[in-house]
């Protein structure tokens, strides 16, 4: 049996509107086990909703890589998918259900696809590549497009804390792409091309301390607040209360603070009576970290660790974590 994980992402990250990623320790997992039929059974976030059938995304994009690299049908089995990442919250579900039907195909293929070709196919089945690049590869990651080709500089994920403020309502990405202006003025553009710039410092040099001007924007947050309830105090109240960082995750509605340990508390705190006052309902408060770890797949019970005689099966060429 195969059992493949791919973590749950946050994009944008403030300043880096389709350019930057993080890894986050939830996960969806998939369990995969040759059969005569194919079966799919989905548990966790999306039980009753995500389909069981050949439109389920984790086997149709599964079955498609498989016919279009080998000319063949995929073969036949019993899928489990199990997620923890929930649907349409701004934490890369879908990046993470085409990324693990991606991992599946390329596990079975005769020879596997390296990841930089894996990354060209996801970004294209999810559109932009900043949630599907950190799924890949991990920890926290700046993507760009070079004439056509998607490039990524991968880093170590910030050592903080991560508290994920979610909504009990869903914000597409369509609807979230949809409000966004065609064009922005140019100072605007400048504002976050500086901003962006304290992102790409502050973790190269593990410094977090301007992070919270790393998460102000005018690309995409401001004419996304009429679809999340509350967005403005809700940032507000994690930062003026101990987080390095504060933003929307994604296209929303989820709210992500980067916090560190000795301050998360106050912050959770902080955030929680904030949200009773503005968000129409229920939510949900995770305490979370980020991952250094991008999609993988394990055969059976195999460990590995660099340097050791077995290994976890890549996405392609080049070592994991």
């Amino acid at each position: 049996m195969w059992h493949i994980k791919v973590p749950a992402t946050a994009a944008n990250l403030g300043s880096g509107f389709d350019t930057l990623g993080l890894a986050l320790s939830l996960s969806l997992d998939v369990w995969f086990s040759e059969a005569k039929e194919v079966s799919i059974s989905v548990r966790g976030e999306g039980q009753g909703i995500v389909p069981e059938g050949p439109d389920n995304l984790v086997w149709r994009t599964a079955a498609t890589l498989y016919r279009e690299v080998s000319g063949k049908p995929i073969p036949p089995g019993r899928v489990t998918v199990k997620s923890r990442i929930p649907l349409a919250r701004g934490l890369g579900s879908s990046a993470a259900a085409i990324v693990a039907g991606l991992t599946l195909a390329n596990t079975l293929l005769p020879k596997r696809l390296s990841r930089e070709e894996l990354l060209a196919i996801a970004t294209r089945l999810e559109g932009h590549p900043d949630n599907v690049a950190a799924a890949i590869y991990g920890g926290f990651i700046l993507a760009w497009d070079d004439q056509g080709a998607i490039r990524v500089q991968n880093y170590p994920a910030p050592d903080l804390r991560c508290l994920l403020l979610i909504p009990d309502y869903r914000v597409s990405t369509e609807d979230a792409r949809r409000v966004l202006p065609a064009s922005v003025p140019i100072q605007d553009a400048v504002f976050n091309a500086q901003r962006l710039a304290l992102w790409i410092d502050a973790v190269n040099r593990r410094d977090w301390s301007h992070l919270r001007q790393a998460g102000e924007d005018r690309l995409h947050q401001p004419y996304r607040q009429k679809l999340v309830a509350g967005m403005g105090p809700l940032i507000e109240a994690a930062l003026s209360h101990g987080a390095a960082f504060s933003a929307l995750s994604g296209s929303g509605p989820t709210i992500l603070s980067l916090v560190p340990s000795e301050r998360a508390m106050e912050v959770a705190q902080a955030l929680t009576r904030a949200a009773l006052e503005v968000i129409p309902g229920a939510f949900q408060l995770h305490d979370v970290t980020p991952s250094s770890f991008g999609a993988e797949c394990v055969l059976d019970s195999w460990q590995w660790r660099r340097g050791g005689s077995r290994r976890r099966l890549q996405l392609g060429p080049g070592a994991w974590h």
